[in-house]
């Protein structure tokens, strides 16, 4: 991989039906100049296999890490991922969302040094969800659920983001886990992803808030870069106990005055 490569950093957990998805839908990029990483959460299902099998034929190089599953872990195991990659821009998506075929170049497309990038994600209906294949998705059927309502909500998102960033409001642009990517410098200079949240939290916002402290530029992508986000009934045991999002108000509204995660990447080493 070159200087400015990209690396795709896939979060997993307990969802083979929604990965096979979407592996298949970034096995048919129109760029393939990247590496991706899936970053298991430690699930009981025999995700490594899947990968591994996946791997054999993928057109770029494919990693699988895991963690024991102890709780909704996503932080920390997408910081071992960012710490393993090897690409000057990091591309974080989740195992339930399957990208539109042109996702990685227009991420790649849009990088400037000092940068992160929020884009969209379209939410999927069961009955879209389980019309889908691996051979569907690979030709792109699910792009053709991007319909005007859907795409207009993403556009005006995406001009409320602008709109905002000129006024310097902190709380965007708006940012989903499930698509964003940063320059690897920027990530590294906030301390990576904060560990302190409990459960599935606002560790995404809160990022975003350090990124921005820090001086990185937040650029919404949410108008070209989209992800269609599978219904979570797909997967049934995909949701750990305990996962139910909550905000920790104290630390959430800290990280507006914060640029270094309370527990990030630099903490890696140190036991669970």
């Amino acid at each position: 991989m070159g200087e400015r490569d990209l690396s795709v950093i896939l979060s997993s957990y307990n969802q083979p039906n929604a990965l096979r998805l979407v592996l298949a839908s970034f096995a048919a990029q129109d760029d393939l100049d990247f590496e991706l990483i899936v970053a298991d959460d430690g699930s009981d299902l025999d995700i490594r296999s899947m990968v591994a099998a996946f791997a054999q034929t993928a057109p770029f190089g494919v990693a699988f890490i895991t963690q024991p599953h102890d709780g909704y872990r996503r932080a920390r195991i997408a910081n071992r991922a960012a710490g393993e990659a090897r690409g000057s821009q990091l591309l974080f998506c989740d195992g339930d969302c399957v990208p539109f075929r042109n996702l990685v170049s227009v991420h790649k497309a849009a990088f400037r040094e000092g940068c992160f990038w929020t884009a969209g994600c379209l939410y999927l209906t069961l009955e879209q969800s389980r019309s889908l294949t691996p051979e569907t998705v690979a030709n792109g059927t699910h792009e053709l659920f991007l319909t005007l309502r859907p795409r207009s909500r993403l556009y005006w998102t995406h001009v409320r983001n602008v709109a905002y960033r000129l006024m310097g409001k902190k709380s965007k642009p708006k940012m989903k886990g499930a698509n964003f990517s940063v320059d690897r410098r920027c990530l590294l200079d906030v301390d990576g992803f904060d560990e302190a949240y409990n459960g599935m939290s606002s560790e995404d916002s809160d990022l975003r808030n350090r990124l921005r402290n820090s001086g990185c530029d937040g650029v919404s992508l949410w108008h070209r870069a989209v992800v269609c986000h599978l219904d979570h009934r797909l997967d049934p045991r995909r949701a750990p106990q305990g996962s139910r999002r909550r905000r920790d108000p104290e630390l959430y509204y800290s990280s507006y005055d914060r640029v270094k995660a309370l527990k990030g990447m630099s903490h890696l080493g140190e036991a669970d």
